[in-house]
This record gives structure tokens, sequence and C-alpha cells, in this order.
């Protein structure tokens, strides 16, 4: 049963319509499990309209090039060029946007059409043009655009881990949220749908926050900043282990149920969430992030907790039954 979030008229959001191409495609190729498309299209109203409007569409989505016939893909980064390509038939029949506003370009679109993309699970090391190093976390979107005045890395989605090289030409790392300007540094970036984050290990950055271009925000070793639409956090301690995916582990602290579910969540396909009932209890130790179901086994057994399967992709985590 899903839940209405919009009215039937309004338009339907981009990220939806990015996620139903995303289905589409991945369900052609029998990448994806039909129940979990379904549970994807029963999760909202708003989900479901777009699911409708794709199969309305049919016939434009015939009129694709033929190399990207749905059921000969197999190279994901051919899935993922013909998911784009839905999108923009999807978009330009009743998204409620145009192909030509700025919006489009800085969201599902470029992400889905990034250079280099890592899926959920997957970390992967780029050595850059100017032999600088690039890390990159799981389920993350990236772009490179290295030219003679500057240097600039695009994160759409994700998390990546710079380290510059020695180079005249500035260094600079977008999100939909604002800039980063390295400063002979290694430091990170994790981006989402709320903001981004920087964190910095070693000498220094400048923020510059795209709701506030006019205030920077300067970055020492061991600081962390949050920021987003609406501006610029304080500034924060980096904590303990924050590079720890690196070396493929996920270091908790006393930290929430809840907390710890959100980020194994990222690190694993489909949806897995905390049962609100226990979101609050606290939890330390070291996790592996190469068996995730693994993890939550391990994780059940020493808290008294289960795992309940609505389907291979969607799970709870919750207290035992008695």
């Amino acid at each position: 049963m899903f839940t209405a979030s919009a009215s039937a008229s309004s338009p339907i959001r981009r990220k939806v319509l990015a996620a139903a191409a995303h289905w589409h495609v991945e369900l052609q190729c029998g990448s994806a499990d039909p129940a979990a498309v379904q549970a994807w299209r029963d999760a909202s109203a708003e989900h479901e309209r777009a699911w409708q409007l794709l199969q309305r569409m049919d016939g434009q989505l015939a009129t694709l090039p033929a190399a990207l016939a749905i059921p000969a893909l197999q190279a994901a980064q051919q899935r993922r060029r013909a998911a784009a390509k839905i999108l923009a038939v999807l978009v330009a029949a009743g998204g409620g946007i145009a192909l030509g506003q700025a919006g489009l370009q800085s969201g599902p679109w470029q992400a889905l059409t990034a250079s280099l993309r890592t899926a959920p699970g997957q970390r992967r090391h780029v050595t850059l043009a100017d032999g600088g190093r690039m890390e990159m976390n799981t389920d993350s979107a990236v772009d490179i655009d290295y030219s003679a005045a500057r240097r600039r890395i695009r994160l759409h989605h994700g998390e990546i881990i710079i380290t510059t090289a020695s180079d005249a030409r500035p260094f600079l790392v977008d999100t939909p949220h604002g800039v980063i300007r390295a400063l002979g540094t290694r430091f990170g970036v994790r981006c989402d749908g709320d903001g981004s984050t920087v964190s910095v290990f070693e000498h220094a950055v400048e923020v510059r926050c795209a709701a506030r271009p006019d205030a920077v925000r300067r970055l020492e070793a061991g600081q962390q900043l949050r920021f987003s639409d609406t501006g610029l956090a304080a500034v924060l301690a980096m904590p303990a282990h924050q590079d720890s995916w690196l070396r493929g582990m996920l270091v908790a602290a006393d930290w929430p149920l809840q907390q710890l579910v959100a980020e194994l969540a990222r690190y694993r396909r489909g949806r897995l969430v905390c049962d609100a009932r226990v979101a609050r209890r606290p939890v330390t130790g070291t996790y592996r992030l190469d068996d995730i179901d693994a993890v939550l086994e391990s994780l059940c057994a020493s808290h008294g907790l289960q795992v309940t399967y609505f389907t291979r992709y969607w799970a709870t985590v919750a207290a035992r039954s008695t």
C-alpha cells in the first residue's frame, strides 16, 4: 500500500523520474528483482505515477537508438546511458520541468551520465592526470574536468577522498551544495540529498556554499564542515576513523542503531531501515563492509535484534520477537 505524497496533478520530482528510468532498465536487463521494483512502486503514489508515465511512453522509448535496445544491454555504462535517455523522455513528457533548466543539469541527469561511478558496495581507486589520487566510496558519481586553467572534480553524489598533487592550477571539488578549494591537501567530501560534508585530513581547504557565495570558510586539518542549500553549519572536530572505509571497515563508537543501519544501507542494494522502537539503542563495534548481510546477522545475534526481509532487497532491523 503506497502513501500519497503529492497530488495527481503536481509535477513528478526529477529524482523519482530518474529512479523509474533506472528500475525500468535494470528490470529489462534482468538485473533487478521484480518484487523490489513492485515494492518501489508501492512505496508512494508519486512512484506509481512515474511508473505509469513510463509505461505510457513505450512508443517514444522505442525510438531510442538501436544500440540502446534494453534487452541487449549488459555493460553498466550502457545501462546508465539508456536510463539517462529514458529520463529525458519522461521529463519532456510529464515531469514538470524542461531539459534546458539548470536544475536538471545539476541533478539526476548528470549523476546518471557521470563518467566515473561506483555501485553500492563498490570502492574504486583513480589516479588523476596530474598524479593526484582519488578514492571513490560506495554508490558515487563523479566527473573530472581538467583544463589548462584549473582542475575540477564534480561530485554528483556519494563520497570521495582526494590527495592533491603539486600543481599551480587551482583544484576544486563541486557538489550541488557548493565548492571546495584545496590548499595543498588530503581531504574527503561526502554528498547526499540533504547536503555535503567536507573533512580535512592534511593541510587546509576553503569552502564556498552555494546558498552563501559571499561567505568563504577555511578548514584546517582535523576539522569537518557540513553545508547545504540553507547555508553553512558550524565547524566541528573531524570524527575518528573517518577514512576507515578505505580499508573496508566501518567503525561505530556509541552510535545510535539508526545511524549504524543508515551507514550499512549505503553499501547494500535495495532498502535497509531501522525500526523506530530500537533506533536509539547505542552500538559500538568495527564492521566489515564487504558482506553487509553477515554484519546484520552478527549485529542481531549480539544485540537482540532481527532482520525482517519483505523482499531480498527490502529489509528492516527491529527488536527480536519473543
